[in-house]
């Protein structure tokens, strides 16, 4: 499947979704914690997914595995477009108010409204902690979001390896990803990035 079909699809928001790997999620959030010297088992931290897709056969991916791994369950927020979904929450999150300030932002946004959800999430964190996206690779590459880079400069990226399948067959495309942090109130002038061996 090409990363073209893959994308578009994942565009429509509601028709097809691919699921995150968590064995990716799993290692790159072990890393992460290492290296900004963070404690998540200490299940103080409100964190929210604002894009968290799920399907009949698969948990919504970032939330499973924080549950799995460190965070309160309570206080983990979710939210889906989707009326069907078993998130807590089902609305548009570029547009909804949102009641509080979380300590973590983290999701694979669809591509075509990543900045907006990068821009929102931002918004709605705490001062001194953290946004997380999946994005692909070339994201980082696209003339049109100079500005945007230059008022909203990550602080870590941390590049996966090998090329992530999405689909149950396992099947992945010509594209490559990377978990993307930012830190509310930092904006260095060039990026922290590591790279992410042999999630598969």
């Amino acid at each position: 499947m090409s990363s073209t079909n893959r994308s578009n699809a994942r565009d429509s928001h509601i028709a097809d979704y691919y699921v995150t790997p968590q064995k990716a999620i799993r290692e790159f959030l072990i890393q992460f914690q290492k290296d900004e010297n963070i404690n998540l088992s200490s299940q103080q931290h409100y964190i929210l997914d604002p894009c968290a897709w799920w399907d009949k056969e698969n948990d919504m991916s970032y939330p499973a595995v924080l549950f799995e791994m460190w965070a309160d369950y309570n206080k983990i927020i979710t939210n889906d477009l989707r009326e069907d979904s078993p998130a807590q929450y089902h609305c548009d999150f570029i547009t909804n108010t949102q009641q509080r300030k979380y300590d973590i932002v983290i999701t694979n946004p669809p591509f075509n409204e990543a900045q907006k959800i990068i821009e929102k999430a931002l918004e709605c964190t705490m001062k001194w902690w953290y946004v997380i996206m999946l994005l692909r690779l070339n994201y980082f590459w696209w003339k049109v979001r100079q500005n945007f880079w230059k008022k909203y400069m990550p602080i870590r990226t941390y590049i996966h390896n090998r090329r992530m399948s999405f689909t149950p067959d396992w099947k992945t495309d010509s594209v490559e990803y990377c978990h993307v942090i930012w830190k509310k109130e930092e904006n260095p002038d060039f990026i922290k990035t590591k790279i992410l061996f042999d999630f598969k």
